[in-house]
């Protein structure tokens, strides 16, 4: 077989093969139900009197001898669809420290777990393909004085309470100018990887004295509160897709076929 036919052979078998790669492949899923459950587990106290109280299925904890009482709590949030796999963030969970003036007799949380299970739905193109990712932060904290002598948090006021995410390295973050995003481990649907992105509203690295006076390691990762109020800290989340790098590598051989294709025709003319 002559190398001018052998081509020609190639370019036809080639060339409907590049055009049928996407119609054979499954669509992305361009939108996705959701919901997060999150819970606190694993608490501790200091010492003193009193305990801390779990409340509303272990989505706060209270403490604190008099009211009112100082506390953390996680929200829930669901939606049926409008999480846009390439678009914008959607509103997750909001995060809330209770900072109230506290007797120093009384117990104050010491450590904690967070653990937030997020679940996606497809939603479309229609479909039942579902995706569940858990995760548990592992946190400290520190009640601190409510004057001095005590630790001075950096553009906050001195004496704010300090929150620490001690296994950061575990959770997969990236840091992007002072963003902190958690990513999850990537999921394949068909021809498409998809990646789920959290935000924590808040976070930044705090000084080694302010990490140590919360029980954490240095350049630790977390939030400071203030006083005599609630401060909430919002979460958010987005997720993206990319094609599998086969499908890539079909495409790319089909795309080479059009190119031999397209050269046989002008040697021709």
């Amino acid at each position: 077989m002559n190398t001018a036919l052998k081509r020609t052979l190639l370019s036809t078998l080639v060339v409907p093969f590049a055009l049928g790669v996407q119609s054979a492949s499954a669509e992305m899923i361009t939108n996705w139900g959701y919901e997060v459950n999150s819970s606190f587990t694993d608490y501790s106290a200091t010492g003193g009197t009193g305990v801390i109280t779990p409340s509303d299925e272990n989505r706060k904890l209270s403490w604190g001898l008099s009211d009112p009482q100082s506390s953390v709590a996680i929200t829930d949030v669901a939606a049926d669809s409008g999480l846009m796999t390439n678009g914008d963030f959607v509103d997750g969970g909001v995060f809330t420290h209770t900072n109230n003036d506290l007797p120093v007799a009384g117990v104050a949380l010491a450590s904690f777990d967070l653990t937030s299970t997020l679940t996606l739905t497809q939603v479309a193109p229609t479909g039942d393909n579902e995706f569940t990712d858990s995760r548990t932060f592992e946190g400290f904290f520190n009640e601190t004085l409510n004057s001095a002598p005590c630790v001075v948090v950096p553009s906050n006021p001195a004496c704010a309470d300090i929150f620490t995410i001690d296994n950061i390295d575990a959770l997969n973050f990236q840091e992007d100018g002072g963003i902190f995003l958690f990513v999850s481990p990537s999921f394949i649907i068909d021809d498409y990887s998809y990646t789920v992105f959290l935000e924590l509203e808040g976070l930044s690295r705090l000084g080694s004295d302010v990490c140590n006076a919360a029980g954490a390691s240095d350049d630790c990762v977390g939030l400071v509160t203030q006083e005599g109020g609630a401060t909430n800290f919002d979460t958010r989340f987005k997720i993206t897709a990319v094609p599998e790098p086969g499908t890539l590598a079909l495409l790319g051989l089909g795309l080479a076929g059009l190119g031999l294709s397209r050269r046989k025709k002008a040697a021709k003319a």
